[in-house]
Protein backbone atom coordinates (compact mmCIF):
# COMPACT_ATOMS: atom_id res chain seq x y z
CA UNK A 1 0.00 0.00 0.00
CA UNK A 2 2.91 2.34 0.79
CA UNK A 3 4.35 1.62 -2.65
CA UNK A 4 1.02 2.47 -4.26
CA UNK A 5 0.89 5.79 -2.33
CA UNK A 6 4.40 6.72 -3.51
CA UNK A 7 3.49 5.86 -7.09
CA UNK A 8 0.39 8.04 -6.89
CA UNK A 9 2.45 10.94 -5.53
CA UNK A 10 4.90 10.56 -8.42
CA UNK A 11 2.05 10.66 -10.90
CA UNK A 12 0.65 13.82 -9.27
CA UNK A 13 4.08 15.52 -9.36
CA UNK A 14 4.66 14.53 -13.00
CA UNK A 15 1.20 15.77 -13.99
CA UNK A 16 1.73 19.05 -12.14
CA UNK A 17 5.11 19.52 -13.81
CA UNK A 18 3.69 18.83 -17.27
CA UNK A 19 0.82 21.24 -16.59
CA UNK A 20 3.29 23.96 -15.57
CA UNK A 21 5.41 23.39 -18.67
CA UNK A 22 2.31 23.46 -20.83
CA UNK A 23 1.25 26.76 -19.25
CA UNK A 24 4.72 28.24 -19.83
CA UNK A 25 4.64 27.16 -23.46
CA UNK A 26 1.30 28.92 -23.90
CA UNK A 27 2.49 32.13 -22.22
CA UNK A 28 6.10 32.43 -23.45
CA UNK A 29 6.41 31.37 -27.11
CA UNK A 30 6.08 34.88 -28.58
CA UNK A 31 8.87 36.25 -26.39
CA UNK A 32 11.11 33.32 -27.20
CA UNK A 33 10.54 33.73 -30.92
CA UNK A 34 11.18 37.46 -30.73
CA UNK A 35 14.46 36.94 -28.85
CA UNK A 36 15.68 34.28 -31.25
CA UNK A 37 14.57 36.06 -34.41
CA UNK A 38 13.35 34.64 -37.70
CA UNK A 39 15.80 33.49 -40.33
CA UNK A 40 15.47 35.62 -43.46
CA UNK A 41 16.74 34.68 -46.93
CA UNK A 42 16.12 36.15 -50.32
CA UNK A 43 17.42 36.82 -53.82
CA UNK A 44 16.67 39.98 -55.79
CA UNK A 45 17.21 41.28 -59.31
CA UNK A 46 17.34 45.07 -59.56
CA UNK A 47 17.97 47.75 -62.15
CA UNK A 48 20.12 50.64 -60.98
CA UNK A 49 20.46 54.18 -62.25
CA UNK A 50 23.75 56.01 -61.57
CA UNK A 51 23.67 59.82 -61.35
CA UNK A 52 26.98 61.65 -61.50
CA UNK A 53 26.09 65.33 -61.95
CA UNK A 54 23.76 67.81 -60.27
CA UNK A 55 21.92 68.15 -63.57
CA UNK A 56 20.76 64.54 -63.27
CA UNK A 57 19.48 64.90 -59.68
CA UNK A 58 15.78 65.65 -59.26
CA UNK A 59 15.36 69.22 -57.94
CA UNK A 60 13.95 68.10 -54.56
CA UNK A 61 16.29 65.11 -54.07
CA UNK A 62 18.58 66.27 -51.26
CA UNK A 63 20.22 62.85 -50.93
CA UNK A 64 21.32 62.95 -54.56
CA UNK A 65 22.66 66.51 -54.45
CA UNK A 66 24.58 65.93 -51.20
CA UNK A 67 26.10 62.73 -52.61
CA UNK A 68 27.23 64.33 -55.87
CA UNK A 69 28.51 67.43 -54.06
CA UNK A 70 30.72 65.15 -51.93
CA UNK A 71 32.38 63.49 -54.95
CA UNK A 72 30.00 60.55 -54.88
CA UNK A 73 27.84 58.75 -57.42
CA UNK A 74 24.18 58.61 -56.47
CA UNK A 75 22.50 55.26 -57.15
CA UNK A 76 18.82 54.40 -57.10
CA UNK A 77 18.03 50.71 -57.56
CA UNK A 78 14.66 48.97 -57.67
CA UNK A 79 13.71 45.35 -58.22
CA UNK A 80 11.83 42.30 -57.02
CA UNK A 81 12.75 38.98 -55.44
CA UNK A 82 11.63 35.81 -53.74
CA UNK A 83 12.27 35.58 -50.00
CA UNK A 84 11.41 33.48 -46.97
CA UNK A 85 8.73 36.12 -46.27
CA UNK A 86 7.26 35.83 -49.75
CA UNK A 87 7.71 38.06 -52.79
CA UNK A 88 9.11 41.49 -51.89
CA UNK A 89 10.05 44.64 -53.77
CA UNK A 90 13.47 46.07 -53.01
CA UNK A 91 14.43 49.75 -53.21
CA UNK A 92 18.00 50.90 -52.53
CA UNK A 93 19.02 54.57 -52.34
CA UNK A 94 22.77 54.85 -51.84
CA UNK A 95 25.87 56.90 -52.50
CA UNK A 96 29.00 55.33 -53.98
CA UNK A 97 32.31 56.88 -52.91
CA UNK A 98 34.92 55.60 -55.39
CA UNK A 99 37.87 57.05 -53.45
CA UNK A 100 37.04 55.30 -50.16
CA UNK A 101 38.24 51.83 -49.20
CA UNK A 102 40.19 49.65 -51.59
CA UNK A 103 37.62 49.61 -54.40
CA UNK A 104 35.00 52.11 -53.22
CA UNK A 105 32.26 52.05 -50.56
CA UNK A 106 28.49 52.48 -50.38
CA UNK A 107 26.22 54.06 -47.78
CA UNK A 108 22.48 54.61 -47.91
CA UNK A 109 19.06 53.18 -47.10
CA UNK A 110 16.85 50.32 -48.27
CA UNK A 111 13.19 49.32 -48.20
CA UNK A 112 11.65 45.89 -48.73
CA UNK A 113 7.89 45.85 -49.16
CA UNK A 114 4.90 43.72 -50.09
CA UNK A 115 2.78 44.77 -53.05
CA UNK A 116 -0.11 45.61 -50.71
CA UNK A 117 1.59 48.86 -49.70
CA UNK A 118 1.22 48.03 -46.00
CA UNK A 119 3.91 45.51 -45.05
CA UNK A 120 7.48 46.81 -45.24
CA UNK A 121 10.86 47.01 -43.53
CA UNK A 122 13.33 49.86 -43.90
CA UNK A 123 16.84 50.43 -42.67
CA UNK A 124 20.42 51.36 -43.43
CA UNK A 125 22.63 50.01 -46.20
CA UNK A 126 26.43 49.85 -46.08
CA UNK A 127 28.86 48.00 -48.30
CA UNK A 128 31.90 47.98 -50.52
CA UNK A 129 33.13 46.70 -53.85
CA UNK A 130 35.05 43.46 -53.38
CA UNK A 131 37.22 43.92 -56.46
CA UNK A 132 37.74 46.28 -59.37
CA UNK A 133 35.62 44.00 -61.56
CA UNK A 134 36.53 42.07 -64.67
CA UNK A 135 37.31 43.22 -68.20
CA UNK A 136 33.66 42.94 -69.26
CA UNK A 137 32.18 45.12 -66.52
CA UNK A 138 30.96 42.55 -63.97
CA UNK A 139 31.84 43.50 -60.39
CA UNK A 140 31.15 41.80 -57.02
CA UNK A 141 30.13 43.80 -53.96
CA UNK A 142 28.87 42.99 -50.47
CA UNK A 143 27.69 44.59 -47.27
CA UNK A 144 25.21 44.77 -44.42
CA UNK A 145 21.52 45.66 -44.19
CA UNK A 146 20.27 46.83 -40.78
CA UNK A 147 16.50 46.94 -40.25
CA UNK A 148 15.43 49.94 -38.15
CA UNK A 149 11.64 49.92 -38.52
CA UNK A 150 8.73 48.12 -40.08
CA UNK A 151 5.06 48.53 -40.91
CA UNK A 152 2.06 46.23 -41.19
CA UNK A 153 2.93 42.59 -40.46
CA UNK A 154 6.54 43.76 -39.89
CA UNK A 155 5.50 46.39 -37.33
CA UNK A 156 8.35 47.47 -35.04
CA UNK A 157 10.76 45.09 -36.76
CA UNK A 158 14.51 44.97 -36.24
CA UNK A 159 17.21 42.80 -37.71
CA UNK A 160 20.44 42.51 -39.56
CA UNK A 161 21.57 40.67 -42.66
CA UNK A 162 24.52 40.35 -44.98
CA UNK A 163 24.30 40.55 -48.74
CA UNK A 164 26.54 39.42 -51.54
CA UNK A 165 25.88 40.75 -55.01
CA UNK A 166 27.22 41.24 -58.50
CA UNK A 167 26.54 44.08 -60.91
CA UNK A 168 26.50 43.81 -64.66
CA UNK A 169 28.07 45.94 -67.38
CA UNK A 170 27.11 49.63 -67.69
CA UNK A 171 24.76 50.92 -70.35
CA UNK A 172 23.74 54.49 -71.02
CA UNK A 173 20.21 55.79 -71.17
CA UNK A 174 18.41 59.14 -71.39
CA UNK A 175 16.89 60.66 -68.27
CA UNK A 176 13.87 62.94 -68.40
CA UNK A 177 12.73 64.25 -65.02
CA UNK A 178 9.04 65.23 -64.54
CA UNK A 179 8.54 68.89 -65.42
CA UNK A 180 12.07 69.24 -66.81
CA UNK A 181 13.72 69.05 -70.18
CA UNK A 182 15.68 65.86 -70.91
CA UNK A 183 19.10 65.97 -69.26
CA UNK A 184 22.37 64.27 -70.08
CA UNK A 185 22.56 60.51 -70.27
CA UNK A 186 22.93 58.44 -67.11
CA UNK A 187 24.48 55.03 -66.55
CA UNK A 188 22.22 52.00 -66.10
CA UNK A 189 23.10 48.53 -64.88
CA UNK A 190 21.58 45.35 -63.48
CA UNK A 191 22.53 43.85 -60.12
CA UNK A 192 21.76 40.52 -58.45
CA UNK A 193 21.52 40.18 -54.65
CA UNK A 194 21.62 37.24 -52.26
CA UNK A 195 20.61 38.20 -48.70
CA UNK A 196 20.77 36.18 -45.47
CA UNK A 197 20.03 37.43 -41.99
CA UNK A 198 17.67 37.49 -39.01
CA UNK A 199 14.42 39.43 -38.66
CA UNK A 200 13.10 40.16 -35.19
CA UNK A 201 9.48 41.23 -34.82
CA UNK A 202 9.70 43.18 -31.58
CA UNK A 203 6.00 43.89 -31.66
CA UNK A 204 5.40 40.21 -30.72
CA UNK A 205 6.93 40.67 -27.27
Amino acid sequence: MFANLVSRRKVVVICATLSLLGWMNCVLPKTARADEGIAFRGTFTVQAELLTTLATCAPADINCTECVNNSGVYIEARGIGGTSQGTLFLEVLKCFYPAEGQFGTYTGTFTMSKNNGKDSVTGTYSGQNDSAGDLYGYAPFSGVLTVTRGTGKFHDAAGRGRFTAVSGPFASGPLSLPGSAPTSNVALLMAFYSIEGTLELRGDK
